[in-house]
């Protein structure tokens, strides 16, 4: 699936969940669907942050601000994005008790707002490079050249990163990151480092391959933020949009956390 498509689809469940609000008259159904529609706002702009490769977002507080950095959003929407980052708090995680009239109240404005905002962060990305891997360094080409003759037709995606990277410095181990196309094998990641080793002329204990569908979030961020060996930039795009959102979604969990354990005053 290409990467604008996928957000075209993102914006059309926000216009579904609108519709579904104009007819809900429940007051539970009016407060699931006003989480559901806040959260697939949130989503939307992290897919855009993903696409265009923008800074990681460390709270969801800070996708409009990154949103409006990038020229994707304008200043009043960002602050709207912002405003909506909040609601999505106190309405997933209960921080405060909610006044039903107020909610009520605010999903009628909420119909128009979600479907003005979702049409401008599409606008804003629509026409702009998205490319989640980003360009290779010229100083790399020679090892991402080797490193691709042996990769290529065995995964789908492969990137190298860490200290060969960082800097564009040609120093500390090989790592590269790869998406089989199977489930993470042991065996076959063996395979590639041996094989990887000799192409590349190295020790194996300098060659480190591992799996990005099984990596912590924060390592498939860092992983595609490096050098593309083998692309498929669809594919690199819902990794990192993904541990995007699990990366956001603990730290707000752990910020809770912080709340509920600190001492009443």
């Amino acid at each position: 699936m290409k990467v604008l498509e996928r957000l075209r689809r993102q914006v059309e469940l926000i216009e579904e969940y609108v519709r579904e609000l104009e007819y809900e008259r429940s007051y539970r159904g009016i407060e699931r669907l006003v989480q559901l529609v806040v959260q697939a706002l949130l989503d939307l702009g992290t897919m855009v942050v993903t696409a265009l490769n923008g800074p990681r977002p460390r709270s969801y507080s800070e996708i409009g601000t990154i949103l409006r950095d990038l020229g994707v959003l304008g200043d009043e929407e960002a602050d709207l994005m912002r405003s909506l980052a909040g609601l999505r708090n106190i309405l997933v995680h209960g921080y405060a008790v909610v006044d039903r009239g107020r909610v009520v109240e605010f999903a009628s404005k909420l119909r128009s707002d979600a479907t003005r905002l979702a049409s401008a962060i599409l606008r804003g990305a629509e026409g702009r490079p998205v490319d989640p891997g980003g360009p290779e360094p010229r100083a790399l080409e020679r090892i991402a050249g080797r490193i691709r003759e042996v990769l290529a037709g065995r995964v789908l995606l492969a990137y190298l990163y860490g200290g060969r990277v960082k800097g564009y410095s040609l120093k500390g181990d090989y790592d590269v990151a790869v998406l089989l196309r199977g489930p993470c094998d042991p065996y076959e990641v063996g395979k590639l480092v041996v094989d990887l080793a000799k192409a590349l002329g190295i020790g194996e204990d300098e060659m480190d391959v591992s799996c990005l569908d099984v990596l912590p979030p924060e390592l498939v961020v860092e992983a595609l933020s490096g050098v593309p060996v083998v692309e498929e930039p669809s594919l690199a795009f819902e990794l990192r949009y993904r541990a995007l959102v699990e990366l956001l979604d603990l730290e707000e969990s752990m910020r809770l956390y912080g709340r509920e354990c600190s001492p009443s005053m």
